[in-house]
């Protein structure tokens, strides 16, 4: 009689198992695919409606009733649970005691549920600007909370793109500046996304919260480049840096002082005399601008090139110098002082993009 061949105590691992095997594991992944889209699509319909209900804000809101959305917390919704047991448990035994208990934890429920809500009742939500950043930094922007109600508002929170700030608390006819930080990646523009205006106040039972859309932005700057990246020593008609001298200059006398003038070369002992702003002028020394152009770094990447230039510029103020800049499509003439700097700084983060509104 011929026997079998022997078992291998190993299990073989055919092709047709492991094609068996492997859609367990795919389809579980696609069965949590669609939870997680099917809750992204509710939040932006959600969003998309609470937008058109709304619509625009300006730079000034005032919270009023129909705005305020409120919904349990976690802690909330347990509390509930909680109460619904104790309700089922009375019933079971007839405990009058147990009845007056659940109807009294009720009540103070509904009641935390209307001061939670009255709690935004009158804020008066404003945009209260953006500093100016280098990429890669968080844009800050100011958010003014002001209560013009005439009780106390307890416990408010920003919150905006995962990111929250708070909690505040705002006397009557007071104001609580916010920042709410936007990080940013790239130089240009950021706007300010929607935020909600929030608070838990008194027991963290429930969440009263609204909706702002504002059309606020922070202008972003390229990242400069690292120290030492000198400027090209030429003339101002060649486009790169010209030298500057003060070794021999003399004291000329002083002239009014206008916006853009170094703070260094103001005369401050004059201002106290005489509460006039006077900018000291010196002659006998050679004095040259700096130029930066586009064209003194040829070969360069755009974002490398801008960021060289932003260098540039932050050494020339740095070092109390007047410089201008040449771009392909904007042209700064040659100044001084910080809203100079900024000028610049701002023609070469809107660059090809809108570099043409560079503020005056």
């Amino acid at each position: 009689m011929a026997r079998s061949a022997p078992r291998s105590s190993t299990p073989s691992r055919s092709p047709d198992r492991e094609r068996i095997r492997r859609p367990t594991s795919a389809g579980a992944r696609r069965s949590a695919r669609p939870a997680r889209g099917v809750l992204g699509v509710v939040s932006t319909r959600f969003a998309e409606w609470i937008r058109r209900r709304q619509g625009p804000d300006g730079a000034v809101v005032t919270l009023e009733r129909r705005r305020i959305y409120i919904l349990p917390t976690r802690l909330g919704a347990a509390f509930g649970l909680l109460l619904f047991a104790m309700l089922l448990g009375s019933i079971n035994y007839a405990t009058s005691l147990g009845f007056a208990l659940t109807f009294l934890l009720a009540g103070l429920a509904l009641v935390t549920l209307h001061e939670c809500h009255n709690n935004l009742l009158g804020i008066e939500v404003r945009y209260a600007g953006a500093a100016p950043v280098f990429a890669g930094q968080p844009a800050r922007f100011g958010i003014a909370l002001t209560n013009t109600a005439s009780v106390s508002r307890y416990e408010l929170e920003l919150r905006a793109a995962g990111n929250g700030v708070g909690p505040v608390d705002v006397a009557p006819g007071r104001t609580a500046v916010l920042s709410l930080s936007v990080p940013t990646g790239r130089r240009g523009r950021v706007r300010l996304p929607r935020f909600s205006v929030e608070t838990r106040h008194p027991v963290n039972l429930c969440r009263a919260w609204t909706y702002v859309h504002m059309s606020a932005e922070c202008i972003v700057y390229p990242a400069p480049a690292a120290p030492g990246t000198a400027p090209p020593i030429g003339t101002d008609d060649s486009g790169g840096r010209s030298a500057v001298d003060r070794s021999d200059a003399d004291f000329a006398g002083l002239r009014a002082a206008v916006p853009g003038d170094p703070p260094g070369r103001i005369a401050w002992k004059a201002y106290a005399r005489s509460d006039e702003l006077l900018l000291k002028q010196f002659a006998g020394g050679e004095r040259r601008a700096d130029v930066f152009r586009w064209s003194a770094l040829p070969g360069v990447d755009t974002e490398e090139r801008l960021s060289i230039i932003a260098r540039w510029c932050l050494d020339a103020a740095a070092a109390d110098s007047s410089f201008g800049l040449e771009l392909p499509s904007a042209f700064v003439p040659v100044g001084s002082g910080e809203q100079h700097l900024h000028r610049c700084l701002t023609a070469l983060a809107l660059f090809e993009a809108d570099a043409s509104e560079v503020p005056a």
